[in-house]
């Protein structure tokens, strides 16, 4: 992912705007590295831009910010891929209704 990341990184140096295949690739990356905040930066990144990411980069992402404890950022990431007409999978409601039913 390091060399990915650089390679991200300096398009803006060449005026390239990635697109949304180089993002949700990144997302999948920074997913598998367990890296939930950077996952979470790009996927906000990518909205901002315009842009729609699909399904699975919101569902992987969902996935790690719930793996981080990070439960309410994962709700959040819910309602937003809802209001692009994206359905949440069945194992990122099922984390985050274990989420809701867990007393500290």
């Amino acid at each position: 992912m390091k060399e990915a990341s650089k390679l991200f990184l300096s398009m803006s140096e060449y005026h390239l705007q990635p697109n949304d295949v180089i993002y949700n690739t990144m997302i999948f990356g920074y997913c598998k590295e367990s890296s939930s905040y950077r996952a979470l930066k790009l996927l906000k990144e990518m909205v901002e831009n315009g842009m729609i990411p699909n399904g699975a980069s919101y569902c992987l992402t969902i996935e790690v910010l719930c793996g981080d404890g990070k439960w309410k950022e994962a709700e959040v990431l819910v309602s937003g891929m809802m209001k692009f007409g994206l359905k949440p999978s069945v194992s990122s409601c099922d984390l985050i209704q274990k989420a809701k039913n867990v007393t500290i």
